[in-house]
Formats: C-alpha cells, structure tokens, sequence
C-alpha cells in the first residue's frame, strides 16, 4: 500500500503544470538522463508512461518535482508546511525518509513542491479475490469503528455500480487541487482539525477551501443533495455502506474512475480506483453537489 501510494504521488508530480521537464538530446539515454537528474529509470518510465527505454530526439520528458528546503519553527506541522509550499504530507515524509509526522525545531527538511496537478490514472485492477482490502472502512462520527470490513448484508434491490465518465475531465478544476494538498494527511475517527480528519470531514474541508458548505456527517452528506443519474462528474461525492443498508463513508470523484476519500485502513487521505471489486460491493451511489456546478466558468 505505501509503495503504491508513493507511485499515485509520482504520477500525480508528472502531470503537473511547470513542473520540470528535459528536451531528449542526440545521444542521451534514460539512464544518462537519471543520473543527471538525480533519478532513476524506473521512475523516469513510470512519470512519463514509458513501455520501453527506446527515446527520441526532441522528445520532452517530465523530471521529478523539485525540492526547497524548510528549517522547521516553533507550530510547524507536516501538514502546515505541505500547505505552505504547495505540497502533501506524505511527499515530504518520502522525501526526508519520516516514520512519522514528529517534528524537531530546527530540523532542516526537503520539501517538494507541488504545482497544479491532475489525479493520477486509476490503479491496475485489483485480483479477484483480494486480501482484507486497504482502504476499507472509514466510519461515521458516532458510529462504531469497523476492525475488519464484511461484505454489507443483501438489500432487496442490487445497488448501483459506479459510472465513471473520463469525457468529463479537467486538470484544473478548482476542487483537485485542494484534494492533492490532503494527500497523505492522516485518518483519525472522529477527527476534524488540520492535523487529522475522518471521511465526512474530509469532504467538508475540502468544499469549505472553494466556498461550499457541506454537511459534517456522511449521512446527512447523502442526505443533502441530488443523486447522480447517469455519468459522474469531477466533484460528485461517493457513497458506501460497509456495515449493511446505513451510508457509513464518502469520498470524492476525481475523474477517470479514481475517487479521493479518508482511508481508515490506509490511516491516511489517499486516491483510490472505484473500479475495485471491493469498493463496487460497497458502493451505493453518487451524489451532485449543485453549488460546485455554479463555481466554474
């Protein structure tokens, strides 16, 4: 799950607007080219969706972001500071080898710097038959804390399947930048501040940051808004049942079949692929939150 997470976040660097890039010269290689940019091949193939090392010339390849450096103050807070530079938590973890999110005064850090990134493709299916599934259960404020997901009882009639529509798609929108700045950011049941948050508060922060209220639970969430009838839309919230009939978590579509949600497995806000057999099991619809709609141009 970590080495995943750490690939979501490369590809999502890749696909950000000014981030580095190198122009193929006569002789080059992708090896040449990683040790002078202090990379590695297989980084380099998977940040530009490379099959074979063969290049051209004149052909642009994204590099791996950038990094400044951050001395650490008296308040700082992994999250504070990823959202000071326009970065995420878990980058700056990888970057600086971090266990955890325990920071010294002083302490010099290697910050990579996020621009303005797309989410990035949805993961290769999961088997058939997967081990308990990370990203399970993030459970409602007041509800009881699942230790281990169990597939919801039957309900009289067949729960709708996620309708992903990859037309419907734009880097920019205003609502994938905030999600890439949560990224990382950890899971705590129950928790709603900038150090932790839960499914429901995930959501409502990240509406909050472009002027939209939501409500703070997932139910009242499901509750509040239209339901989605037909393709989803970048925005519309997404609704699951881990326990049985009651919505007990939400995340948010991003596009291109992937949704952002607070993972309660994973103890982290993290992007995953509603195209899971898991996630499809559990899943019980999409809603529009109308006022988004009414923010773009």
């Amino acid at each position: 799950m970590r080495l995943n997470a750490v690939w979501l976040w490369l590809i999502a660097m890749a696909l950000a607007q000014g981030g580095p890039t190198y122009t193929v010269q006569r002789g080059d290689t992708l090896f040449s080219i990683a040790k002078r940019h202090d990379t590695t091949v297989e980084i380099l193939m998977r940040l530009n969706n490379l099959s074979e090392a063969t290049l051209s010339v004149g052909q642009v390849l994204q590099l791996p972001p950038r990094v400044v450096q951050h001395t650490v103050q008296r308040g700082d807070t992994l999250f504070s500071i990823a959202r000071r530079y326009g970065s995420t938590v878990q980058a700056i973890q990888q970057e600086n080898n971090l266990e955890g999110t325990a920071l010294s005064l002083g302490q010099v850090l290697r910050i990579p710097q996020v621009s303005v990134a797309a989410p990035p493709p949805p993961p290769a299916p999961a088997s058939p038959n997967p081990a308990p599934p990370p990203g399970a259960a993030a459970n409602l404020v007041n509800s009881t804390p699942l230790p281990s997901p169990t597939p919801p009882q039957p309900t009289p009639e067949p729960a709708p399947q996620p309708q992903p529509a990859d037309t419907d798609y734009d880097p920019t929108h205003p609502l994938i930048l905030v999600v890439l700045k949560y990224l990382g950011l950890p899971y705590v049941f129950g928790a709603n501040s900038d150090r932790a948050v839960d499914c429901s508060a995930f959501v409502q922060q990240v509406f909050a940051e472009v002027g939209i209220k939501v409500p703070r639970t997932s139910r009242e969430q499901w509750g509040a808004f239209t339901t989605v009838q037909g393709a989803m839309r970048q925005g519309d919230l997404v609704f699951f049942s881990f326990g049985g009939r009651q919505i007990d978590h939400v995340g948010i579509y991003l596009g291109r079949g992937v949704f952002a949600h607070a993972n309660s497995y994973g103890s982290r806000v993290v992007i995953e692929s509603l195209d899971s057999p898991y996630y499809k099991r559990v899943y019980r619809g999409a809603k529009r939150v109308e006022a988004l709609s009414a923010t773009q141009p």
